[in-house]
C-alpha cells in the first residue's frame, strides 16, 4: 500500500513537471540555432572553455586552474561533442555523448557498481555529460535541442540501449518526469566537482513509446514534440554524414585536431588513467603520440 500511494503521488507529480514544462519545450525555436558536431581545433577549445565557466559559475568547480574542462574520456572517439551556435555564429551551449567502451564511462568514478550491473545482458550503454548553455540563452531551448540531438544520435548512429548521466539531486524530479530518467542508486558526492550527484538512467528500448503518449503538444514546426524525437530532426540540427563508428570517428576528431587540443594545448593526457590509455593506444597511431612528452604513460599501458 505504501508503495502504492507513493507512486502515485509521484505520477502525479510528474504531471504537473510535464504541465509546467510543456510550453517551453514547444516553444523551442527551429530558427535561431544550429546543431552540429564539434570537429575544428576552435569548436572544441570553445565546448570545453564553456563547461568551465559553467561549473566555476556554479561555484562547483575552481576559477583558477586550467580553463578548459573536458573528461579523461573526451580523448577517445567513443565521445560525441554537440556544440550550438546561434544566428552570429556564437557558440552557445554544448553536450558531450559518451559511448561506453574498455575506459569506463565518466559517471563510473561515482557509480561504478551500478553501472558493473547495468552493463549485463548485452546492454550498450551511453553517456550524457558536459552540458552548459550560456546565461542568457538558458531556457530558450537550446538544452532541448542539444537533448533532440543527443538522442537521435544515440538511437540511430550508436544504438544504445540505456543512457546514464549524472546530476544535481534538485534537477533529478525534471529529467525523471520529462525524460523518464530513473535513478541509478543514492545520492553521491562528486568525485571531481563540490556538488552531490544523483546517477540517473534511462531504458531507450522502452523510451519510445512513453514519449509519443507524454509528449504530443505541437511545436513551433505544427508538429509533435516527439515526432522532432523519434521520426525526423528539426533542420538545424546536422548530424554526420556516416554511421560506422571507426569512419566517424576520424570525421569527427581529425587528428590535427587530436594534436591541438589534447597533446598541445592541454595536459589531458598526462593525467589518463591506464584504462583510457589503453583504450586511446587502440585508435591512435604511433605517429600521432610518439612524441608526446608522457614519461611512462606507454610503458603503464603494455604492462
Amino acid at each position: 500500500m505504501g508503495n502504492a500511494l507513493r507512486d502515485l503521488k509521484q505520477g502525479l507529480m510528474d504531471r504537473v513537471i510535464r504541465m509546467r514544462a510543456r510550453s517551453t519545450l514547444c516553444a523551442t525555436p527551429f530558427d535561431r540555432y544550429r546543431v552540429s558536431v564539434a570537429r575544428s581545433v576552435e569548436d572544441h577549445r570553445e565546448a570545453f572553455r564553456l563547461v568551465h565557466i559553467a561549473y566555476a559559475w556554479l561555484g562547483i568547480e575552481p576559477v583558477a586552474g586550467p580553463d578548459m574542462r573536458m573528461t579523461p574520456q573526451h580523448v577517445l572517439p567513443e565521445s560525441t561533442i554537440f556544440i550550438v551556435r546561434d544566428e552570429e555564429d556564437r557558440l552557445v551551449g554544448t553536450m558531450t555523448v559518451t559511448l561506453d567502451s574498455a575506459a569506463g564511462l565518466p559517471l563510473d568514478h561515482n557509480y561504478a557498481r551500478e553501472l558493473t550491473t547495468l552493463r549485463q545482458g548485452e546492454r550498450r550503454c551511453v553517456e550524457y555529460g558536459s552540458l552548459a548553455v550560456v546565461q542568457r540563452c538558458k531556457h530558450s531551448g537550446v538544452s532541448t535541442l542539444l537533448t533532440m540531438a543527443a538522442n537521435w544520435f544515440s538511437l540511430n548512429y550508436l544504438h544504445a540501449t540505456d543512457v546514464v548521466m549524472g546530476v544535481h539531486p534538485k534537477a533529478a524530479p525534471l529529467y525523471r518526469a520529462i525524460f523518464k530518467f530513473a535513478p541509478l542508486g543514492a545520492v553521491r558526492d562528486h568525485a571531481e566537482l563540490e556538488a552531490p550527484v544523483q546517477g540517473m538512467v534511462q531504458d531507450l528500448t522502452t523510451i519510445e513509446g512513453w514519449f509519443r503518449r507524454n509528449h504530443r503538444a505541437k511545436s513551433t514546426a505544427g508538429l509533435p514534440l516527439y515526432h522532432h524525437f523519434f521520426d525526423e530532426l528539426p533542420s538545424c540540427i546536422e548530424l554526420p554524414p556516416v554511421r560506422e563508428l571507426r569512419s566517424l570517428a576520424r570525421w569527427k576528431l581529425p587528428r590535427a585536431v587530436f594534436r591541438r587540443i589534447f597533446i598541445d594545448g592541454s595536459d589531458r593526457l598526462q593525467t589518463l588513467d591506464a584504462r583510457t590509455r589503453s583504450q586511446l593506444q587502440r585508435w591512435r597511431s604511433p605517429m600521432t603520440t610518439d612524441d608526446v612528452p608522457l614519461q611512462g604513460w606507454k610503458e603503464a599501458i603494455a604492462q
